[in-house]
């Protein structure tokens, strides 16, 4: 059984902010985004949304508790079956249901998760279980969340025939329930030129040598995927 008072450090994931584990919690410094996120996490609670960490507190360090969710996460590179990306999608299809309509929304549609991706995404015995790290979280659309998560686990721009993604799409498109392919198309490219812009600002003025390194490394290869999705726009649209 794990120690409950001993720490020990979680690696992985895409953030600088140290996180540890203590007993079956985790613990995180807050952040300007905290109580918007803490009150997300006690909503999805409250919706019965089981994909997502329960947040249980602030500890005598001033850090957020929150549930540790079992599994593990993927950050090299994997090959998805289809029945996990179905998953994927059922998983935010319910993250979304559960945060339309309400107080946290401020008139967008949904509250979204802004970072839905491989190295967010826990699963047990291969099976996508939870998301994590709602650091990001803002009132926005349906459409980008999704077209993020097309992006990041498709991997839109790498050597898959565009037929193929364009097939995936489409299903995965299908199990959410999403039919404007002209919506999602846009938001796929409105996704990668934020990302975009947000690594060219760290790869300039990132605090460590590190986060600017890894930024400046990822700069090419989401220009490269931005004019892979332009060029095959007709494409991707063509099997809607």
């Amino acid at each position: 059984m794990k120690n409950e008072s001993s720490e020990s450090l979680l690696a992985g994931g895409r953030t600088a902010t140290e996180v540890v584990r203590i007993g079956n919690t985790v613990r995180r410094s807050v952040r300007p985004n905290s109580e918007f996120k803490h009150a997300l996490l006690k909503l999805l609670e409250e919706k019965g949304f089981a994909h997502a960490p329960r947040f249980l507190g602030i500890d005598e360090k001033g850090r957020e508790i929150l549930t540790f969710m079992e599994g593990e996460v993927h950050h090299g590179e994997m090959s998805w079956t289809d029945d996990q990306l179905v998953k994927v999608v059922q998983m935010l299809k319910g993250f979304h249901d559960a945060t339309a309509g309400s107080g946290l929304a401020k008139g967008k549609e949904v509250v979204c998760h802004n970072d839905i991706a491989p190295w967010n995404t826990i699963l047990e015995n291969d099976v996508p279980t939870a998301f994590i790290d709602f650091d990001d979280i803002a009132p926005g659309n349906r459409a980008d969340d999704l077209a993020y998560l097309l992006w990041t686990f498709l991997e839109l721009g790498s050597d898959v025939p565009p037929g193929v993604q364009a097939e995936k799409i489409r299903k995965l498109s299908e199990v959410y329930g999403f039919t404007d392919k002209h919506e999602l198309i846009d938001a796929i490219l409105e996704q990668q030129e934020k990302i975009l812009a947000k690594r060219e600002e760290l790869a300039k003025n990132a605090p460590d040598q590190e986060a600017r390194e890894f930024s400046a490394s990822r700069l090419d290869i989401i220009r490269s995927e931005i004019e892979w999705v332009k060029e095959n726009r007709s494409a991707l649209e063509a099997v809607f």
